[in-house]
């Protein structure tokens, strides 16, 4: 794949996000560097980096799909259903699970996604404290 200057700057926002990003918010941010970007081609470069393995793509509770570099290890998240906060599970919980399906059944695995839902303790706290007013 060529290497041009978008596809670099686009690069550049996956390295620097501490959380998947979307396409709308890397356009965003692009777009003053890159008054003439159209947000299709940020779509087809994502895309592309995803058919290339360069990028993962997760899809979370809102429909979003949003994209995260690959690295050696392909990564989970904790959602929080109340602020929306991720946390990266590094580890792989469903390493071992998938060696056994592939094992028992012959398949061949190519890949799976498990996001987990849940409340953050801030969230957690401010819910109970929502509740214990309402009593």
């Amino acid at each position: 794949m060529k290497n041009t200057k978008q596809r670099g700057a686009i690069m550049k926002i996956l390295e620097e996000s501490a959380e998947p990003v979307g396409a709308e918010e890397i356009f965003a941010r692009l777009r003053g560097e890159w008054p003439n970007l159209a947000l299709s081609t940020v779509y087809r470069n994502l895309e592309r980096f995803a058919g290339e393995a360069l990028v993962h793509k997760d899809v979370f509770n809102d429909g979003v799909v949003r994209y995260s570099l690959s690295g050696e290890h392909h990564g989970h998240y904790l959602v929080c259903t109340g602020c929306s906060n991720k946390i990266r599970i590094d580890d792989c919980p469903l390493a071992c699970l998938e060696q056994g399906l592939a094992h028992d059944t012959g398949y061949e695995i190519e890949g799976h996604t498990l996001t987990i839902y849940g409340k953050c303790p801030e969230c957690a706290r401010r819910e109970k404290k929502e509740q214990r007013k309402k009593k």
